[in-house]
């Protein structure tokens, strides 16, 4: 990557036009990324000066090479580094959940990892989505139903949990389609989240697939098989 490559880079991590042009509204927007401020002295040899000073290369108000690298480092690789920690946080998380739910779930909640990383959205899975699974009868005393979270990037590239997002109502979509229902009974359930109801039990009465749910429960029999 040359130097030109990571001027664009730097303009286009200020929002401004990405010419890789080392201009004075270049260096007034690095400068407010930096400082979160304007300067009060807008010489441009000024403004490199303090920008050298504040990312600690020789300040000599001359743009020379160490310069470019050290603000491409601070303000373009190292924010790269922290998303990609987060991400691989987040996969890590899910994959402790999965080690943990009803075998019969897992390809389900794979699956919908998988297709919502396709459309660019990060999805934390809740285990054990009801917290009142004494006082509840249907499936999700079987395990056969997960939580999830939505995890959005904010202005300054941080991830974070969301419990409103427009893109829950995607996600549901992505589920869906795959065979889970979504559903969002906050009053029984502290999340969001997604229940698998097996195919051989579309037709049944909710307390009838219960039944046949404990029975195979006490048996060891698969959730899902048709037997």
């Amino acid at each position: 990557m040359d130097y030109s490559d990571k001027i664009k880079a730097l303009q286009e991590k200020a929002g401004i036009e990405a010419d890789g042009i080392a201009s004075s509204k270049t260096w007034l927007n690095i400068y407010y990324l930096l400082f979160n401020s304007l300067p009060y002295n807008i010489n441009v040899n000024a403004i490199i000066k303090a920008i050298q000073e504040k990312i600690e290369v020789r300040a000599d108000g001359y743009p020379w090479t160490k310069t470019w690298d050290a603000l491409y480092h601070l303000l373009i690789t190292d924010e790269k580094s922290e998303v990609a920690e987060d991400l691989a946080s987040i996969q890590q998380h899910n994959e402790n959940v999965l080690n943990n739910m009803t075998k019969e779930v897992v390809p389900f909640a794979k699956e919908l990892i998988q297709l919502a990383t396709a459309q660019g959205i990060h999805i934390r899975l809740i285990s054990n989505a009801s917290d009142k699974a004494k006082t509840t009868k249907g499936n999700e005393n079987f395990g056969l139903t997960f939580g999830i979270g939505i995890v959005e990037r904010t202005e300054t590239g941080e991830l974070v949990d969301k419990d409103q997002s427009p893109l829950y109502a995607e996600v549901a979509k992505l589920g869906e389609s795959i065979g889970l229902t979504w559903a969002t009974d906050l009053k029984t359930f502290t999340s969001q989240h997604f229940q698998l109801r097996p195919a051989w039990a579309v037709s049944m009465k909710e307390s009838d697939m219960v039944k046949e749910l404990q029975r195979r429960k006490q048996q060891n029999l698969n959730f899902l098989a048709f037997l």
